[in-house]
């Protein structure tokens, strides 16, 4: 329970944050695409640069001086770091060319317009 209650924190709160895009004045969505396709083509290859080949298998020790570390561990930090630096570098170029992040505002919901009720008509005096 104690390794499930933060992840369903962290859960809760992404979900609440509101929807974003990339905008800058004057660019037409075809503009925001190829920007956004050729920033994430750079940032992927700066990133692979950065983080080739993940870290080194013993970089705290080898595994014999105690605890037997798992290649598989390094191997999920090292994508989860290229991750994050791709994520960044993207942001980074985006915002070089001149974007910015807004928030996606959606049409407020509608109803029909219903007609005004009908007088009833007036009893008549007898």
């Amino acid at each position: 329970m104690r390794k499930v209650l933060p992840v369903l924190l962290m859960l809760g709160v992404a979900a609440c944050a509101p929807p974003m895009r990339w905008e800058r004045p004057g660019a037409t969505d075809e503009m925001v695409s190829l920007d956004m396709t050729s920033c994430r083509q750079a940032a992927q290859q700066e990133a692979m640069r950065s983080y080739s080949f993940g870290y080194y298998p013993f970089a705290f020790g080898p595994p014999v001086w105690g605890m037997r570390r798992n290649w598989m561990l390094w191997q999920m930090r090292a994508d989860s770091d290229r991750f994050f630096a791709e994520n960044r570098l993207t942001s980074f170029c985006m915002r070089n060319k001149g974007y910015e992040q807004v928030e996606v505002r959606q049409a407020p919901e509608t109803q029909a317009p219903q007609a005004p009720p009908s007088p009833s008509p007036e009893p008549t005096p007898r």
